[in-house]
């Protein structure tokens, strides 16, 4: 329970907190990894540390969960947006923050109204919770966080950090970390297992080469005790011990199949070095060295976007590249338990010979008498797929799953695709697409809460349109 005394705080500061989030961001990580290397080293992306992306993802968290602390009391919850702060110290605090933040964060300007912040902060908690299941961040680790951002604060606050600000800070982030802890230990309740528990050790029983930069795995559990059931739509995380040592962690979509059994596949990451992208270490790794025998380490299954337990409405699955593995699981499991589903699925991909799966994909969907499939290469014509949908027979598999030669279905126009309020969208794939397609979606009419999609890695807000601001901006000094 946050105080009337610890709001107060929060909505005094909340402005310059929200000007100075990007630099808490960065220095918070580095107190925190000079104190503790090897949580960078075996349980945080070091590439998206290198890109900035979780710091980008920690200053949106900060900001977020303050809103709606300070939401819930001074919010007027208006449809149109346009919260009442309260009180005339409040409209000052406003007036004030509105000035400090001119040209710093436009993202910050705008105070969203009560019920927006308390759904972008539930979605913030769950998407947390699912974060630090998957890298199994203990709750030790989260008192550690403590402190280092109470250092972080105070260095970018100066004067204005006094007793009461960090007061009202510290009853903030010690809610969200009960939250967390209790969220961490319902995903591991669910499939047997404690948050304090070792990850389990999985052996590879298959690999197999994909398309042209993806490997598929097959993985059985190590011991006698079989890996733990999952729903169709999670993932689960991988570690492996990288050249120089570091025990990186990565997540994979589970593909379906059999019980006994989890498949996964990574799709290489080669790094963009012009653009400071740097090569995925865990994707090459797998690659390059991992195979039939070798042993990995899994976390148990982890996950919000399944399709298990919604209502039965009708279904559309959005993909692109790997996305389409999360969109095979549930696929899987709806040709087993609900054949009749009326199902479209979209995949798009820039070329065929890129195209992982598309057999495995293709097959599923005919096993559905009411699912059809449209696949799109938004690089060259579809002569590589050879006889593919050469067939007259319109209820081939074939006819019914491609596009005629060289066509191609731009995310942004859906107006030949059957779509109405009643269905429902999971959106699988890279950041700029899952945003451009869930714009195209909502503006056709589906309502936004019917647009379901999770972010692999650090979530800066960018398929939602909650832009922090801050991408494409440099990190601060080394001294800031």
């Amino acid at each position: 329970m946050i105080t009337s005394s610890q709001l107060d705080a929060l909505q005094r500061t909340l402005p310059l907190v929200e000007a100075a989030a990007e630099s808490i961001a960065h220095d918070f990580y580095a107190r925190l990894f000079a104190e503790r290397p090897d949580l960078l080293r075996d349980q945080f992306n070091r590439g998206d540390q290198a890109q900035g992306r979780q710091q980008r993802e920690l200053a949106l968290t900060i900001t977020t969960l303050a809103r709606d602390a300070v939401g819930t009391r001074v919010g007027s919850g208006r449809r149109d947006g346009s919260a009442t702060w309260g009180g005339s110290s409040g409209a000052r605090t406003r007036e004030v923050g509105d000035a400090a933040l001119a040209g710093l964060a436009p993202w910050a300007t705008r105070s969203p109204s009560s019920w927006e912040a308390r759904a972008a902060a539930r979605a913030t908690i769950s998407r947390l919770a699912q974060r630090h299941a998957a890298i199994h961040v203990t709750r030790d680790e989260l008192d550690l966080v403590e402190r280092h951002l109470v250092d972080a604060f105070s260095a970018a606050l100066g004067e204005v950090w006094d007793a009461d600000a960090l007061d009202g800070w510290r009853a903030l982030w010690r809610r969200t970390r009960d939250d967390l802890v209790a969220a961490v230990e319902q995903m591991y309740a669910a499939c047997g297992a404690t948050p304090d528990e070792e990850w389990r050790e999985a052996v590879v029983t298959e690999r197999r080469t994909e398309a042209e930069d993806v490997v598929a795995l097959t993985l059985v559990s190590a011991d006698s005790e079989a890996l733990p059931t999952y729903r169709p739509g999670q993932f689960a995380s991988v570690q492996v011990t990288l050249p120089d040592g570091a025990r990186q962690i990565r997540q994979y979509s589970l593909r379906g199949g059999s019980d006994e059994q989890w498949r996964v596949s990574a799709r290489v990451l080669t790094g963009v070095p012009v653009l400071g992208l740097p090569p995925g270490e865990v994707s090459n790794h797998l690659l390059a060295h991992v195979g039939v025998g070798d042993v990995v380490s899994v976390s148990p299954p982890i996950g919000t976007l399944t399709i298990d337990e919604l209502d039965d409405a009708p279904l559309v699955f959005v993909s692109a590249g790997i996305g389409c593995t999360p969109v095979l699981g549930m696929l899987d499991h709806l040709a087993r338990t609900d054949p009749s589903r009326p199902v479209t699925v979209l995949h798009f991909e820039r070329t065929p010979e890129r195209h992982a799966h598309r057999a495995e994909l293709e097959a599923l969907v005919a096993a559905m008498p009411h699912a059809t499939l449209r696949v799109s290469y938004t690089q060259g014509a579809l002569t590589a797929l050879g006889a593919v949908g050469s067939s007259s027979d319109p209820e081939t598999a074939a006819d019914r799953s491609l596009d005629g030669q060289g066509a191609y279905l731009d995310p942004i126009d859906l107006g030949s695709v059957d779509l109405s309020r009643q269905h429902r969208v999971f959106l699988c794939g890279p950041v700029p697409f899952m945003a451009i397609a869930r714009a195209a979606l909502i503006e056709h009419g589906v309502p936004a809460e019917r647009v379901h999609h999770f972010v692999f890695g650090p979530d800066d807000g960018s398929v939602t349109g909650t832009d922090t601001g801050q991408r494409g901006r440099r990190p601060p000094p080394a001294d800031g």
